[in-house]
């Protein structure tokens, strides 16, 4: 694998004002060149964001971390691809017909996303994308060790 694509609950956990102890470990001990966002982490942050009521305090605050966040992963975010998509395509498809259920569409996107860019997809929701296929990373219980990156 060529690094690692951080889910959304990566970044808000690593963000908070008391994270994790081993996912902030971890973080930290990653190179930043290895790590990357799917733009629908941005995505997700701007649904929270307009779901805030217009004058809290908090609205302008989230806007400043995204900001922050977009200039962090510049070079680094990931955008959807018709690869990409198709992939999710025959994801969701495979996962509904072995479980009857449709699976979260957000998670089995990023799970297509980090096959097609050769990544480890670090989530905690490892229940949501179990039968995709994608090389899942789970900060607060894996150990890193077990998941090498190619020279």
């Amino acid at each position: 694998m060529n690094g690692w694509l951080l889910d959304t609950n990566v970044i808000a956990e690593v963000s908070g004002a008391k994270p994790h102890p081993k996912v902030a470990k971890w973080i930290e001990s990653v190179p930043e060149h290895t790590l990357f966002l799917s733009i629908l982490t941005i995505g997700e942050y701007q649904k929270g964001i307009q779901h805030l009521p217009l004058g809290g305090k908090r609205r302008p605050r989230l806007q400043r971390a995204v900001v922050a966040l977009e200039s962090r992963f510049s070079g680094r975010m990931l955008s959807m691809s018709d690869r990409i998509v198709l992939r999710w395509g025959a994801i969701s498809g495979e996962v509904k017909r072995l479980t009857g259920h449709s699976p979260s569409v957000i998670d089995t996107l990023l799970a297509a996303t980090a096959i097609e860019h050769d990544l480890y997809l670090a989530t905690r929701n490892v229940i949501h994308v179990a039968n995709s296929g994608a090389a899942v990373f789970n900060p607060w219980k894996d150990d890193p060790e077990q998941f090498p990156l190619w020279a």
